[in-house]
C-alpha cells in the first residue's frame, strides 16, 4: 500500500508541473476548426502577445480571421467588424489522472445507498474537444480588449486501484477483521474543463484484490461517481 501511494503521489506531481504546460489551457499555434458562414473551416493559427492571426489552411497567405493590430487604434469609435467573435476547436485524445472524490453506491445485498469517500487513483483516456472563445470587450472611453475563454469536454474510459473498508457486515460475517482491502476500480466517464479544472461524472465497479472478494457485497457492482482530474499530455 505504501508504494502505492508513493507512486500515484509522484505522478500527481509530476502532472502538476505538466499542468502549467499542457497545452490544451492555452491557446496556441497549430490547426483549428472555425465555424464561419454556417460552414466549418480549418486554420492554422498563428498567436503574440498582441496578434492572432488565423489562415486557411489551403492558403496559408488569405483569410486573416482575428486580429489586434500591431499599431492599435486608440480610441476606436466602435467594435472593428474585423475583430468579429469567434469560437476555435480542437479535437485530441486525452490521458489523464483522474481521483473519484465519492462513489455513491445503490442498495446492495440488504444494505442501504451508500457513500464512499476512499482513496483511489485512476488513469484516463478518451476523445476531447477543447473549445476557445475570443471575444472583444469595450470599456467607457470605447478601447476593446480581446478575453480568451476556454472550455471543454472528453468522454472514455478509466482504470486504476483504491481502497475499500471490508468488515464482517459488509461479507456476511466470513471476514471476523476490519481492514483496507485493495480494489481495481473501472469504467467510463463524462469529464468537463474550465481552463485547469477537469471535473466530470463516472461510472464503474470496484473488483476486490484478494480471497475475499466473492463475499464482498460491493464486488462487481456499479457506481457512479464525482471526479477530478489532471490532463498530462
Amino acid at each position: 500500500m505504501r508504494c502505492l501511494l508513493l507512486f500515484v503521489s509522484v505522478v500527481m506531481l509530476s502532472s502538476c508541473e505538466t499542468l502549467k504546460q499542457s497545452s490544451k489551457y492555452q491557446f496556441q499555434d497549430g490547426y483549428y476548426k472555425i465555424s464561419q458562414n454556417g460552414r466549418k473551416k480549418t486554420v492554422y493559427v498563428l498567436t503574440g502577445s498582441d496578434t492572432i492571426k488565423a489562415y486557411l489552411k489551403n492558403d496559408l497567405n488569405t483569410a486573416k480571421i482575428d486580429s489586434n493590430k500591431a499599431i492599435r487604434l486608440a480610441f476606436p469609435a466602435k467594435k472593428p467588424t474585423q475583430f468579429s467573435d469567434l469560437t476555435f476547436s480542437a479535437k485530441t485524445f486525452d490521458l489523464d489522472i483522474l481521483t473519484v472524490l465519492f462513489k455513491y453506491r445503490p442498495p446492495a445485498a440488504g444494505f442501504p445507498p451508500q457513500f464512499n469517500t476512499t482513496f483511489n487513483g485512476a488513469a484516463y483516456i478518451g476523445y476531447r474537444t477543447d473549445l476557445y472563445q475570443l471575444a472583444y470587450k469595450g470599456n467607457p472611453m470605447h478601447e476593446f480588449k480581446r478575453t480568451i475563454t476556454h472550455y471543454g469536454y472528453s468522454f472514455g474510459f478509466f482504470s486504476g486501484f483504491g481502497t475499500a473498508r471490508i468488515d464482517e457486515f459488509d461479507t456476511n460475517n466470513t471476514v471476523t477483521i476490519e481492514y483496507d482491502g485493495i480494489v481495481n476500480l473501472s469504467g467510463i466517464a463524462l469529464i468537463v474543463a474550465v481552463d485547469k479544472l477537469n471535473a466530470g461524472l463516472s461510472l464503474g465497479v470496484d473488483h476486490l484484490l484478494d480471497k475475499n472478494h466473492n463475499n464482498w457485497v460491493n464486488n462487481s457492482k456499479t457506481w457512479i461517481g464525482l471526479s477530478i482530474g489532471l490532463n498530462i499530455n
